[in-house]
């Protein structure tokens, strides 16, 4: 479950991170551990904020 304005939050704090980052620098980012950041990232992918590709992570410009 996630606050209200968690996402975007989220979606802040990875956009200072060099791009494409792993989910564990997402987690060290974001003050969490790597399975909670998997989970938030699977749910900024299925919003069409962020995209995976070949283990790696990166926001998505267009979302």
């Amino acid at each position: 479950m996630l606050l209200p304005g968690a996402d975007r939050e989220a979606l802040r704090v990875l956009s200072g991170l060099p791009q494409p980052f792993t989910p564990a620098q997402a987690g060290d980012a974001l003050g969490t551990g790597r399975d909670v950041a998997v989970a938030l990232l699977r749910h900024l992918d299925r919003l069409g904020l962020t995209e995976r590709r070949q283990g790696e992570n990166r926001l998505n410009r267009e979302g």
